[in-house]
C-alpha cells in the first residue's frame, strides 16, 4: 500500500536534487520585465562558488532589450563590495546582447542590477556566468531579491 508515495518521494528527491545541481553547476540565463515607472529596478544576487573548474575569478553579465522598441534604454550593474561595472543594451529589439559587464570579484556574492532609462515598460533576457581565469564555468547560482 505505501510503496507508491514512497516510489513518488524518491522520484521527486531525485528531480529536485538533479534541478539544485544544475543551477549551482554553470552560467545561466533570466526573462525579465521593467513596469512602466521610471525608476523600476530588477535586483537579483549570483553567487559565483568553486567546482571542478576551480575558483571563481569574475561574474560576466549580459543583457538584451527585447521588442517591443520603446524610448528607455536598458542597463545592467554588477556590484561587488567597492568593484563595479556597467553596460547598456544601446539598440531596442535587435539580436544583439550588450557588452559585458565584468567584475573580477573571485568566489561570493554578486549584486546585479536591471533598469531603464525613461517611462515604459520593458523585456530583457540577462545572460550571467560564473568564470575561471581561463574562462571556464565555475558554480553560480541566482536569487531574485525585488522584481519590478
Amino acid at each position: 500500500m505505501n510503496k507508491l508515495p514512497l516510489k513518488n518521494t524518491l522520484l521527486m528527491a531525485a528531480l529536485l536534487g538533479l534541478l539544485t545541481q544544475t543551477g549551482l553547476t554553470s552560467a545561466g540565463t533570466l526573462s525579465g520585465s521593467l513596469g512602466a515607472g521610471s525608476s523600476v529596478t530588477d535586483f537579483y544576487r549570483v553567487t559565483c562558488t568553486t567546482n571542478a573548474n576551480g575558483s571563481t575569478d569574475n561574474l560576466k553579465v549580459t543583457l538584451i532589450d527585447l521588442a517591443p522598441a520603446v524610448a528607455p534604454m536598458i542597463s545592467v550593474q554588477v556590484i561587488k563590495g567597492i568593484l563595479g561595472k556597467n553596460a547598456t543594451d544601446a539598440v531596442d529589439g535587435n539580436a544583439t546582447y550588450s557588452p559585458a559587464a565584468i567584475v573580477k570579484g573571485g568566489n561570493g556574492t554578486y549584486d546585479v542590477r536591471v533598469n531603464k532609462t525613461a517611462v515604459g515598460a520593458e523585456l530583457y533576457t540577462l545572460k550571467y556566468a560564473c568564470l575561471n581565469s581561463a574562462g571556464k564555468n565555475t558554480g553560480t547560482a541566482i536569487a531574485t531579491v525585488q522584481n519590478q
